[in-house]
């Protein structure tokens, strides 16, 4: 066999490896950040974005409702895209304490579903927002995946992997939704 072959699952495992380690330097020491990570890590679950795309589909004028089905239409885009993906690379979640739920309900990491739906909601939400909304609206995808990888739900390369595809995802999206009706 070429050394080239057998270099390519040895390269990745240890890019694994090295993922895996830095992942767990990231884990909070001390129990108030990790009520933190606790509450920051929730705010992208997928029932809360849809509540919210819902609210300000049905709640508002024409604008709101306008923000609305972009939520609405990127959460579940993400979430059906990092579905699909697991299935594809099928990447274990981390042995951490928190994964209880998710070990049962969700056993593949990678992309995280979170992470996608954050950064498909990011790319969609972005060109609504001005210069300081954008910003916050970046700075929680990023709080958002480092508080998964904090509660050992992910590994670092989810989420970024995540973030990645959920951009990309959202970016396709932003060529459809001025075609959808309000």
């Amino acid at each position: 066999m070429p050394a080239n072959q057998e270099a390519t699952p040895r390269t990745l495992e240890r890019m694994l490896q090295a993922d895996a380690a830095i992942s767990a330097r990231l884990v909070p020491r001390w129990e108030p950040l990790r009520w933190l990570a606790l509450a920051v890590a929730h705010s992208g679950d997928s029932p809360v974005w849809l509540l919210a795309g819902a609210m300000a589909l049905f709640g508002g004028d024409g604008r709101w409702a306008y923000v609305g089905i972009r939520i609405v239409v990127a959460t579940l885009a993400g979430g059906v895209a990092a579905t699909l993906l697991k299935f594809v690379f099928r990447r274990r979640r981390p042995a951490g304490p928190n994964r209880g739920l998710y070990a049962k309900q969700d056993l593949h990491s990678f992309p995280s579903g979170h992470a996608t739906r954050a950064g498909c909601v990011t790319a969609v939400l972005l060109p609504l927002l001005p210069g300081w909304g954008a910003v916050a609206l970046i700075g929680w995808a990023i709080a958002l995946c480092l508080a998964r990888v904090a509660l050992q739900v992910h590994y670092l390369l989810d989420m970024v992997g995540g973030l990645a595809i959920g951009g990309m995802v959202g970016l396709l999206l932003l060529a459809v939704l001025p075609y959808l009706p309000v």
